[in-house]
């Protein structure tokens, strides 16, 4: 599991709230996700860590003892209970009768070593250690000869709707709904996935899935040129991550929940600081407030701060870096990285320019042409944003033009600034089609193949058919068969 998924695991197993998992260092990233399962290896060091990590959990668990063991006799019957209860909640799944009872070996040695306590710490410590805990580890029912598929059984199941829509394990309930067969329909599935996107727990998966997804974490270590940008600062930073969590939660969970408004809701949240920091009217205190937006000059997540800031230069605006992020991100096209030969130093600013004229050597250069050609024209049209996603409609006393240009989408054509763009992305199928892709490559930890076609396509149907709405395509992915069946050879 993954560092996000460990910290809500331990926190909804244990109560642990510490959030361990912050010193085990960061995944490793694919297309644009710390969970694609053939990057999460276990080095030495990484098993290290979990070992210290289950010590500290073990300790705080049982501090005191009665709030966590469920039984008061401090005897063997009262072990063999909680290593009952507590193994199918760590392994998410009953135990085996060999589980059982290895866990009660290490229980018995960690009481002859100590004291009962330390022998329901040693089964704590054993099982946040093991494969079964720290993997989602699925064989499904038994396959027939020559079964290419087969079903997850009730327990994976119910774990495979719990780490996609909560990023944890699954609640009493889930399990209930497990122990009782009660996860073999499509109704079934619908519902209990319905419940769980009503529940608080699924905006942080949600939001984690966005955070990764627009890579708006990279605030933390953006740096301005103090000279140019005096009012930079990380506390700054902080702000826009909360201004963009609080955004996407309130457009999924509270407002229409469609992508639609993702990309077009004339409104922000912010506080005072903020507001000041923008140069727009808003909050006078330090909560975050909603606030309507000028919708001629702002509209969806391409307009707030964040992401214009993260995609921009430490002393200017970067047009490349601006229409990369809408051709990988929204239209899902992979952008090959410069000849090896190129400079790739962008121009220095100018006083006496504008960043579209000195970025406009790109279109000039043969081996640069290609791909600036799908990038520029689209950066272009965010000049009207400086390098801290600040409103603006002159750069160096020249008015800007912010006119852009679209290519090789369903939405071909030019607009002029980001809330005209965003009104075209909107309307795109081809974004509707990336963001289905981006969720799948999120919810099943891998890259789509050929084989995943029919998914994406029956997928892709639901979410149109629902008009966009967020939600409805999660309870769709539900209901695949790539979400609900393996292969019978061991491949996801």
């Amino acid at each position: 599991m993954t560092r996000f998924e460990y910290d809500n695991t331990v926190r909804d197993l244990l109560g642990d709230t510490t959030r361990p998992a912050a010193g085990f260092g960061a995944e490793e990233e694919a297309l644009g996700f710390n969970n694609n399962a053939a990057n999460l290896v276990t080095s030495a060091t990484l098993a290290e860590k979990y070992m210290l990590a289950a010590e500290g959990i073990a300790v705080r668990a049982t501090d005191p003892m009665s709030s966590k063991i469920g039984c008061t006799t401090a005897d063997d019957a009262c072990a063999r209970q909680f290593i009952a209860q507590f193994g199918k909640r760590a392994f998410r799944r009953p135990l085996t009768t060999q589980e059982s009872d290895m866990f009660f070996g290490w229980f018995a040695t960690g009481r002859q070593a100590g004291d009962f306590r330390s022998g329901i710490q040693m089964v704590i410590e054993t099982a946040l250690q093991s494969p079964p805990f720290l993997y989602r580890v699925e064989f499904g029912v038994a396959p027939t000869p020559g079964e290419q598929v087969v079903r997850l059984d009730a327990w994976e199941t119910a774990s495979r709707l719990s780490y996609f829509l909560w990023g944890s394990m699954p609640d009493d309930k889930l399990f209930a709904a497990a122990e009782a067969g009660q996860l073999g329909t499509s109704t079934a599935i619908t519902a209990e996935a319905k419940r769980m996107l009503d529940d608080p727990k699924s905006r942080q998966a949600v939001g984690n899935f966005h955070e990764q997804w627009l890579d708006y974490n990279r605030l933390a270590s953006v740096g301005k040129d103090a000279a140019l940008f005096p009012e930079w600062s990380t506390a700054v930073g902080d702000l826009m991550q909360e201004e963009t969590a609080s955004f996407i939660q309130d457009v999924i969970f509270e407002g229409t929940g469609d992508l639609t408004s993702l990309l077009t809701a004339p409104y922000t949240f912010m506080n005072a600081d903020l507001a000041k920091f923008y140069g727009v009217p808003g909050p006078t205190g330090q909560a975050f407030v909603k606030v309507q937006l000028d919708p001629a000059q702002r509209a969806g997540i391409m307009t707030l701060g964040s992401l214009l800031t993260i995609n921009a230069h430490s002393n200017q605006t970067s047009p490349v870096h601006r229409g990369k992020l809408v051709r990988e991100l929204f239209l899902c096209d992979q952008m090959p990285p410069p000849p090896p030969d190129v400079m790739i130093t962008p121009p220095e600013p100018d006083p006496k320019s504008t960043a579209r004229e000195r970025f406009a050597q790109h279109s000039t250069v043969a081996a640069c042409r290609g791909c600036h050609a799908m990038m520029d024209p689209l950066g272009f049209g965010f000049e009207n944003y400086d390098a801290m996603g600040r409103f603006r409609t002159v750069e160096n006393g020249k008015t800007i033009d912010a006119s852009g240009t679209i290519t090789e989408s369903d939405i071909d054509g030019t607009f002029v600034g980001v809330v005209d763009l965003s009104k075209k992305l909107a309307a795109s199928k081809d974004v509707r089609s990336c963001y289905t892709a981006q969720w799948f490559r999120f919810a099943f930890g891998r890259g789509e193949t050929e084989l995943d076609a029919c998914t994406l396509s029956s997928v892709g149907a639901a979410f149109a058919a629902k008009q966009g709405n967020i939600k409805e395509l999660l309870v769709a992915f539900t209901q695949t068969d790539a979400f609900l069946y393996r292969r019978a050879g061991g491949a996801p």
